[in-house]
């Protein structure tokens, strides 16, 4: 019978493994939109006040020109330190919460997959997806570490969404890959 039930422990742990490869997938995701389009298409903005330009239920906490990572970097490092971040630490905290995040959720993919044949490719698309419209187009807004889905153009919209399911594939296929290996 337990040969039936999945080691959550390896899962996580896998997962978190996971979870850094898709983060690094994200990131040649948006090294190769970059190259396409000819500048970096989350620097774009819409020019045209919206319904739900802020959703925010706690107010603005980000600060123009700052991503949602790097401003709950910052308000984490002022909650601990006492203190604003140089540029340099806030360049650091907001790669630590990106990585972070991705390793956190990376490692609830692979905790709840398990090793079944629900682990894979597909699952891994629709976790990202989940992660893009819960997390990304509505998650920080409402906690007011971006501006509200109106904010941008459909464009970015669409290069969020896929940055999100080159996440997702890399979480499931390398963590597909390490319960084969291990």
């Amino acid at each position: 019978m337990d040969a039936f039930r999945p080691n959550r422990w390896k899962g996580l742990v896998l997962g978190t493994i996971g979870g850094i490869a898709g983060t690094i997938a994200m990131g040649y995701y948006w090294q190769a939109a970059t190259a396409l389009v000819g500048q970096d298409p989350r620097q774009e903005t819409s020019d045209e006040p919206g319904a739900l330009d802020s959703i925010s239920l706690v107010g603005k906490q980000h600060r123009d020109d700052e991503s949602s990572t790097a401003a709950l970097g910052r308000i984490g490092y002022r909650a601990l330190a006492g203190a604003e971040p140089d540029g340099e630490t806030k360049t650091t905290l907001s790669y630590l919460v990106h990585y972070g995040y991705g390793a956190l959720t990376g490692g609830l993919y692979g905790a709840l997959r398990g090793a079944g044949p629900l682990l894979d490719l597909r699952g891994g698309a629709f976790f990202g997806i989940g992660l893009w419209l819960f997390g990304d187009e509505l998650g920080v807004s409402l906690l007011g570490l971006a501006e509200g889905p109106t904010t941008y153009p459909p464009g970015q919209h669409a290069h969020r969404f896929g940055a999100h399911v080159a996440y997702g594939l890399g979480v499931a296929a390398t963590t597909r890959l390490l319960h084969r290996l291990v």
